[in-house]
């Protein structure tokens, strides 16, 4: 689980995503932060990152598009 200041949220595994939308990269700086990059990521991360930690969670279109929109308003 991922930490998020100001948040319960105090994961230790995955990034803190405090300000995600303000970074340019996400990934190991691997993607450009837009839509597009993060919904792939979502969907399969160790099938875009070979290696990835973090698991296939096998979410649904409307999951996807929930988590890339709250992202995305992480600035």
């Amino acid at each position: 689980m991922s930490s998020l200041n100001g948040t319960s949220a105090q994961g230790k595994i995955g990034p803190n995503l405090t300000h995600f939308a303000s970074r340019g990269t996400f990934a190991g700086s691997i993607f450009e932060n837009n839509p597009d990059n993060i919904r792939l990521w979502l969907k399969d991360p160790p099938a875009v990152k070979p290696g990835s930690l973090m698991p296939n969670y096998h979410l649904t279109d409307h999951q996807l598009d929930v988590l890339v929109a709250y992202l995305q308003a992480l600035q």
